[in-house]
């Protein structure tokens, strides 16, 4: 049954009644399935139960959360270059069918993806207490090409639903071309001397605990060279928050 409507919540906006109204009538599709279902909105639990989570890898590491085929605590990238960042909160396996909605999020710009993937992003991390959420950053000509930054969204919309302040502390101060597809050398290469810290922040960073978010992590390459200029900044510990790990190159 459905819950009822509260009907002096509806007098307070006409536009909060024909959206209530709305999603009462017309519930909003799964995203996955397209079949609608107005009590889980946008992803039904068939398809959530679906999704590929990193729990479900028999042993991740225990800093970049790289799937592993051995219980060590460490990967063995991360035991030979030890990353400035502490550890990972991170869902799941960037493959099918999480992949498709980070990619419907960033290169069709539907944002409802990207709602959904906060959503679980903040659902997975909700233990952590982090001071700042620290978007990765974005150069400006990419920022206009696609028209937003999906870390900054993805900081804010978790952000808001735990409670935890999102801090523009990180700025990209080189245009590089696109990290798709490049190998962990070519990122290494591409990432120096491509990000900066904002002036402004500094005084906050000091002493504190941030988590640095992103959408996928791929190599680790931004993760580590973004993390390095936050403790040289002031942080105290810098953790990696994101959506999907891919399998290390």
């Amino acid at each position: 049954m459905p819950h009822p409507i509260n009907p002096l919540a509806l007098l307070s906006s006409p536009f909060a009644l024909a959206t209530t109204l709305a999603n009462r009538l017309l519930p909003a599709p799964c995203l996955l399935c397209g079949l609608a279902n107005a009590r889980h909105p946008l992803l039904c639990p068939e398809c959530a139960h679906a999704l590929p989570y990193q729990s479900h890898q028999p042993y991740l590491c225990g800093c970049c959360a790289l799937s592993m085929a051995s219980d060590a605590p460490l990967c063995g990238k991360c035991l030979r270059y030890p990353p400035a960042f502490t550890r990972s909160c991170i869902p799941f396996t960037y493959d099918y069918p999480f992949d498709f909605l980070i990619q419907q999020f960033k290169y069709r710009r539907q944002l409802s993806s990207g709602k959904v993937l906060a959503r679980l992003l903040a659902e997975h991390c909700k233990h952590e207490r982090p001071d700042f959420l620290v978007p990765v950053p974005m150069h400006w000509r990419k920022r206009w090409q696609r028209g937003f930054n999906q870390s900054e969204l993805l900081a804010y919309w978790s952000g808001k639903q735990l409670g935890i302040p999102v801090l523009a502390a990180a700025t990209q101060t080189r245009h590089h071309h696109s990290q798709k597809g490049l190998g962990r050398k070519e990122r290494l290469r591409n990432q120096k001397q491509a990000f900066g810290i904002n002036p402004a922040a500094i005084a906050r960073l000091k002493n504190k605990h941030v988590a640095l978010v992103d959408d996928v992590v791929t190599t680790t390459a931004t993760a580590r060279a973004l993390s390095e200029l936050l403790l040289k900044a002031g942080a105290r510990q810098v953790d990696i928050w994101a959506l999907a790990r891919t399998p290390d190159r």
